[in-house]
């Protein structure tokens, strides 16, 4: 890549040779010639080394450097990532491929070692299935869709476009459904719903999303679930929405648009949390959330609320001692009075 391809992708104005070769990228802490570095921030190298260039700030690009001016450096700053991702090779079916007859593979489709294609699925063009990839019958996969090594989508998964599921996550497991029979014994319920993931939404490494009982369970628009996050069967993440790490949510739980569960935070089944809410890490949701609100702790509320209850409960111990000193001098009183 050359400096101007670079600022044509990041949209920025080129500083210097547009011809002179890019290598990478590289951290103010290991500056390498012939990389790039971008100053986020406020923050300034006096010491910038001649061979490395800069993506920074219109407004605070450094005299005598060279690189790509841009006019905000924060939203830049994904797009300059982007550059530097490698492309994926495409190479076709892998000989050890298996596609059922009954199934339509797009052209431009990539299937890796090992993969295999169940009866009735449908792949869309550019789609690329990286190696040990399962789909289950009647899996449908949108166009431009990534999926990585040892995924499983289950019968009937249906994903919209540009999709990127990351290594050995499951979609379309059976839900986790049971009942106890007159005589205590756990009868598994039947789970014969499917799921459905919007396009462009994440889905990341050792994650679950189960599908519904009947009907579906829904991951929105551009929907980001990090690794191993789980959803149970029925529920509806919504567009823009973000679950961090070891997040779960029960059965038929609704997420507004944009709701954010922070690591290690969960809903109970059937709550409905708002649009824009927060739960913050470890919280447990037991009811529903309002719209815009901050809920954290167990049960989840009002973060200001429980932030108060912590502070409280921080002070425990000394007023414990307190209260012990003010029963030894009131009994010293009493036996003095006495």
């Amino acid at each position: 890549m050359t400096l101007g391809e670079l600022a044509v992708r990041v949209g920025g104005r080129c500083v210097g040779d547009p011809g002179r070769p890019i290598r990478g990228l590289c951290v103010p802490d290991g500056p390498i010639p012939g990389h790039v570095l971008v100053l986020r921030g406020r923050k300034v190298l006096p010491d910038l080394d001649p061979e490395v260039g800069v993506v920074a700030q219109e407004d605070r690009f450094p005299l005598e450097a060279w690189g790509v001016a841009v006019g905000d450096v924060e939203e830049a700053w994904p797009r300059v990532l982007g550059a530097f991702v490698p492309s994926r090779p495409y190479e076709g079916v892998h000989p050890s491929a298996v596609v059922h007859p009954n199934s339509r593979v797009a052209p431009g489709v990539h299937l890796g070692p090992g993969c295999v294609v169940g009866e009735g699925c449908c792949v869309g063009e550019g789609s690329w299935l990286q190696g040990q990839v399962y789909l289950g019958r009647n899996v449908r996969v949108g166009k431009n869709c990534v999926l990585e090594a040892g995924v499983v989508l289950q019968d009937g998964t249906v994903l919209g476009d540009r999709v990127l599921i990351h290594s050995n996550a499951v979609l379309g497991a059976d839900g986790f459904g049971f009942r106890r029979d007159a005589a205590g014994r756990q009868v598994k319920i039947p789970q014969v719903g499917t799921v459905v993931v919007e396009d462009d939404a994440e889905i990341g490494a050792c994650s679950t999303v189960d599908r519904a009982t009947v009907g579906e369970t829904r991951i929105g628009r551009r929907a980001k679930l990090d690794d191993h996050v789980h959803v149970a069967h029925n529920c509806v993440v919504g567009e823009d929405c973000i679950l961090v790490a070891f997040a779960g949510l029960a059965g038929s739980v609704t997420l507004e648009n944009g709701v954010i569960l922070a690591a290690q935070s969960g809903a109970t089944d059937h709550v409905r949390i708002g649009a824009g809410a927060v739960v913050g890490g470890r919280g447990g949701v037991l009811k529903d959330v309002p719209p815009g609100a901050f809920v954290s702790g167990f049960p989840a509320r009002d973060h200001r609320e429980e932030m108060r209850s912590q502070g409280w409960l921080r002070r425990l111990p000394d007023l414990a001692d307190r209260l012990k000193e003010l029963e030894r001098r009131l009994k010293a009183l009493e036996e003095a009075s006495s």
